[in-house]
């Protein structure tokens, strides 16, 4: 008994098939595999340089005048933007070390929390699954949801913090969170840590997974066991995870603008104002376009120069394994 063969007549044989015109001929089919590369992602590139190319070039053009505003005349003025930076006004000197105080939140104590935390979900924990769902949750809500569910929780009066620290006995640490001059910056840099923690340790887990059961099992029978497992076993394997986490929570820190503006607008007085929303202020609030161009361009500047370091880390990184 002979097996029938039954064509699909939704396939076209080859022999059938109508012949390519000459212009798709000579656009696609001579070419080679580069070219048909280009071609393919002509459309994105197209779509990247008009949206995100060609506006960060205006920003670097305005940031040598004087623009005071949007189609009104301007001069060049040279450096003189990028002067008045590094002669620094009170509040932008504030805002630099609000942003350093910031930052150094962002990325050392929130990249050892994300780690650590990474380490004890990685272990087979009870309930871990939830454990993680948990930690992962405030990555897939809505940044402004967040920002007002914390707002309503540091409220003076009524906010949930205060009626805790109320309904057990320590009402006298009740605070206006947001309105203390001393305690607001750091009350917003909470809420970053909170929100941001989880998709550092998703990071830290995917690194972890990584890792070869064999080379922890032969540590442990050297009697590596614990801390001294982790520090030289663990910590050097999760270098490049390590490495991408810190370039951008750095990242982060620098650009961090939408939980502080909403939050507080940079009060009260200057005490939580950033540098980006000090860049904000000048451009969009006192229409100092040129100098608020020139701030931008130094955040440009500083973040292509992390960028560069860590792609140059990642490549010695990698020479030194091929060569074990």
């Amino acid at each position: 008994m002979t097996a029938t063969r039954i064509e699909d007549p939704r396939v076209v044989p080859a022999a059938e098939q109508p012949p390519l015109s000459p212009l798709k001929r000579r656009v696609w089919s001579d070419r080679s595999s580069s070219g048909k590369f280009w071609i393919a992602i002509s459309p994105a590139l197209l779509l990247y340089g008009i949206f995100t190319v060609y506006p960060m070039l205006q920003v670097v053009f305005a940031s040598f005048t004087d623009a005071q505003g949007f189609n009104r005349p301007f001069d060049f003025i040279g450096l003189d933007n990028f002067v008045r930076i590094f002669e620094g006004d009170a509040v932008l000197t504030q805002a630099i070390g609000n942003t350093a105080i910031y930052a150094f939140f962002k990325v050392i104590v929130q990249t050892i929390l994300a780690f650590l935390i990474a380490v004890l979900l990685h272990r087979q924990l009870l309930l871990g699954n939830i454990y993680r769902a948990i930690f992962f949750a405030p990555i897939v809500i809505s940044p402004v949801a967040i920002v007002f569910t914390w707002s309503f929780m540091y409220d003076p009066t009524s906010g949930t913090i205060n009626e805790l620290l109320r309904g057990v006995g320590l009402g006298a640490l009740a605070q206006d969170w947001l309105g203390n001059y001393d305690l607001a910056l750091y009350s917003v840099i909470l809420v970053d840590l909170w929100s941001g923690l989880g998709f550092n340790i998703v990071i830290f887990l995917a690194g972890l997974s990584t890792i070869p059961g064999e080379i922890l099992e032969a540590a442990r029978v050297d009697g590596a066991k614990g801390w001294k497992s982790l520090r030289f076993i663990t910590i050097p394997l999760m270098v490049p995870s390590i490495g991408l986490v810190l370039v951008l929570s750095i990242n982060g820190a620098l650009r961090a603008f939408d939980t502080v503006y909403l939050m507080t607008r940079g009060g009260p007085g200057n005490q939580t104002q950033l540098y980006m929303t000090q860049v904000f202020q000048e451009g969009l609030v006192r229409n100092n376009f040129g100098y608020a161009s020139a701030l931008a361009v130094l955040v440009i500047v500083i973040l292509i120069a992390i960028a560069a370091t860590q792609n140059k880390l990642n490549g010695k990184i990698a020479e030194n394994e091929e060569t074990r």
